[in-house]
């Protein structure tokens, strides 16, 4: 390792796999029936059977829950208004 290397890194927390956010943040029906439908619409338009643009917004990484679910809420409206022809994908 240099000695410029991982300067800005201040720690290192290790993430919990998949099936332990799951157990501990069980995903509800509405956000399954959510994740589902744009699964299937990114499906239909990767196959080229819809005229829809697919369009993925980030955040690439999540730091702060509150910003981001206060970032999908105003993602909700967005969604709905272009849903004829954009698929917006968090």
């Amino acid at each position: 390792m240099l000695p410029n290397d991982d300067l800005r890194i201040a720690e290192i927390k290790e993430l919990l796999p998949p099936i332990a956010l799951l157990e501990k943040f069980p995903a509800t029906e509405k956000s399954q029936a959510v994740v589902a439908k744009a699964r299937q619409a990114t499906h239909q338009m990767l196959a080229d059977n819809s005229d829809k643009l697919l369009v993925i917004i980030g955040p690439c990484s999540i730091h702060d829950t509150k910003s981001a679910i206060e970032y999908a809420e105003r993602l909700v409206p967005l969604r709905k208004k272009y849903q004829n022809q954009l698929e917006l994908v968090m």
